[in-house]
C-alpha cells in the first residue's frame, strides 16, 4: 500500500484517544463517553504510564486531567509537545481563570475544558479537535501528494535533460570535425544554439580530389521540434548520399522539398544553401533555398554573392558591397517545405583568388538590441568589411561576439558560421591560423 493510499485510510478509520485522570470514576466516564462516539480508547489513571505509552504509539488526541499526582498534566503536556507529531490535547481542569488557560495553553495543550465537564460540552469540543486533526491528516495527504508528483517531475526533468545533452551531442558529432579540406582548403566554424538543441545543421566534406561539398540548413524556429526535423533532413544530406558524387544538387534539394514533413500542422518551413566547390577550377556551385546570401571575402572587400558574380561575369565589388540581393536574384528560391512541386536550379560562380566563403544562419543579423533595433545584414557586412584581414577563426569569433553583445548575451535565435577559405590565402594569414 502506498504512502497516500495509507494516510486516507488513517483519515476515514476512528481516532485513537488517550484518556488520563487520576479519578476511576471520572476516567471511567470519559472512556465510555469517546467509545459511544466509535473512537478507540485507552485510559491511565497517571500521566507515567501515559507517556511511556506515547514513546510507543502513535495516537491522535489526548484528554488529561491537570490536577494529579507525581506529574500533572500541565508537565505531561510539555513532555509530549517537544515530539515530532504530538497529539491534540485537551486539559482538564477546575481552573477556570484567565491566568490558569493562558498557562495550560501555553503548556501545550490545544483546547481547555473546565470541570465539572458537562458530557454535550465535551463531546463537541472533542468533535472539533477531530475535525482538526482530520484537516490535518487531509494536509498531510495532499504534501504527500505534491511531494511524490515533484519527485517524479524532478525525474522525469533529469532524464530529459539528460537526453537533451545526449541530442547536443549527437548534434555537435553532425558538424564538421576536421577543418583541414583537400587542396589545402579549410573550414571554420561557429555554433551557438539557442537552446540546447538547435534547428541549424551544417556540414563541410571532401567529394574526392578536386571537389568539396557543403550546406547549411536552418529549420525555422529553435528547440526541441526545430531539431529533430532537422536531424531528418540532415540524414537526406548526408555525404554518403549518391548525389554529392554525382553532382546532381539540384536533385538533392528537390528531393528534401518533396519529402519535407510538417506532421503537426505548425507552418515549419527550412532554408538550406548547399554547394559544391571545384577546388581545380575555383568556382562553386550553389542552390539556394531561401537562405541569406552567403558573402565573399576578399583582402580587398567583403560583399554579397549576387548574380554580378555568376560565371563569365566579372565581379563588381563597388556594386555589391552595398547591396543586397536582389528579389530577382538568380539565388532567390523559395524555402523547403513551402511548394513540394517547386522545381529548385542551381547557378555557378566564380570565387576569387585568396578569397573566402562565408555562410550563415539568420540568427547572426535578425537579433534584436532593445535599444537599437534589428542587428541587420549590413551592419554584418560592415562588421566583415573591417575585421575581413583577420584569421578565419579570429574572424568568426569577432562576428559571433559582435551579435552577442549587440542582443545583450540574451541568445534570441541559432547561431551558425561556416567560413570556407581557398588554398591561396597569403601565406602569412595561414601562419596566423
Amino acid at each position: 500500500m502506498s504512502l497516500t493510499q495509507n494516510l486516507r485510510q488513517q483519515c476515514t478509520q476512528q481516532q485513537t484517544i488517550v484518556v488520563v485522570e487520576d479519578c476511576d470514576s471520572e476516567r471511567l466516564l470519559l472512556a465510555n463517553l469517546l467509545r459511544s462516539l466509535n473512537h478507540k480508547v485507552s485510559s491511565f489513571c497517571n500521566a507515567k504510564d501515559a507517556l511511556n505509552y506515547l514513546e510507543s504509539h502513535q495516537v491522535d488526541m489526548l484528554i488529561t486531567d491537570w490536577m494529579m499526582p507525581n506529574m500533572s498534566g500541565i508537565e505531561l503536556c510539555k513532555a509530549i509537545k517537544s515530539n515530532n507529531n504530538p497529539p491534540y490535547t485537551i486539559l482538564l481542569t477546575g481552573k477556570n481563570e484567565n491566568d490558569s488557560i493562558i498557562e495550560g495553553l501555553n503548556s501545550g495543550a490545544d483546547d481547555f475544558v473546565s470541570k465539572p465537564f458537562h458530557a454535550g460540552v465535551l463531546k463537541v469540543r472533542v468533535l472539533a479537535g477531530l475535525r482538526i486533526i482530520q484537516m490535518q491528516q487531509q494536509l498531510t495527504i495532499h504534501n504527500q501528494t505534491l511531494n511524490l508528483l515533484l519527485a517524479k517531475e524532478q525525474e522525469y526533468l533529469k532524464a530529459l535533460k539528460q537526453d537533451l545533452h545526449s541530442a547536443a551531442q549527437l548534434q555537435q558529432a553532425l558538424l564538421p570535425q576536421n577543418n583541414q579540406l583537400n587542396q589545402g582548403w579549410r573550414v571554420n566554424t561557429t555554433f551557438k544554439p539557442a537552446q540546447e538543441l538547435a534547428g541549424d545543421l551544417f556540414q563541410c566534406f571532401e567529394i574526392d580530389e578536386h571537389r568539396i561539398g557543403f550546406y547549411l540548413l536552418d529549420v525555422s524556429g529553435h528547440g526541441t521540434a526545430a531539431s529533430m526535423l532537422s536531424f531528418t533532413l540532415a540524414h537526406y544530406l548526408s555525404p554518403n548520399q549518391n548525389a554529392w558524387q554525382t553532382g546532381d544538387i539540384c536533385g538533392l534539394v528537390n528531393q528534401i522539398n518533396q519529402q519535407f514533413d510538417d506532421p503537426q500542422q505548425a507552418g515549419r518551413f527550412a532554408t538550406l544553401l548547399i554547394g559544391i566547390i571545384n577546388t581545380k577550377l575555383n568556382t562553386v556551385e550553389l542552390v539556394n533555398a531561401g537562405h541569406p546570401a552567403p558573402i565573399v571575402v576578399t583582402q580587398q572587400a567583403a560583399h554579397f554573392l549576387d548574380d554580378n558574380d555568376l560565371v563569365n561575369n566579372e565581379f563588381n565589388y563597388g556594386a555589391a558591397s552595398n547591396k543586397e540581393v536582389s528579389e530577382n536574384s538568380t539565388n532567390n528560391q523559395l524555402p523547403i517545405g513551402l511548394d513540394p512541386q517547386y522545381q529548385y536550379q542551381s547557378y555557378s560562380v566564380n570565387l576569387p583568388k585568396q578569397s573566402q566563403l562565408l555562410l550563415y544562419s539568420d540568427g547572426i543579423y535578425e537579433c534584436r538590441n532593445s535599444k537599437y533595433g534589428c542587428f541587420g545584414q549590413q551592419k554584418l557586412l560592415k562588421n566583415i568589411n573591417e575585421a575581413r584581414k583577420l584569421p578565419a577563426e579570429q574572424l568568426l569569433h569577432f562576428l559571433s561576439y559582435s551579435a552577442d553583445l549587440w542582443q545583450e548575451k540574451q541568445a534570441q535565435d541559432d547561431i551558425s558560421l561556416m567560413l570556407i577559405s581557398s588554398c591561396s590565402q597569403p601565406a602569412n594569414t595561414r601562419q596566423q591560423q
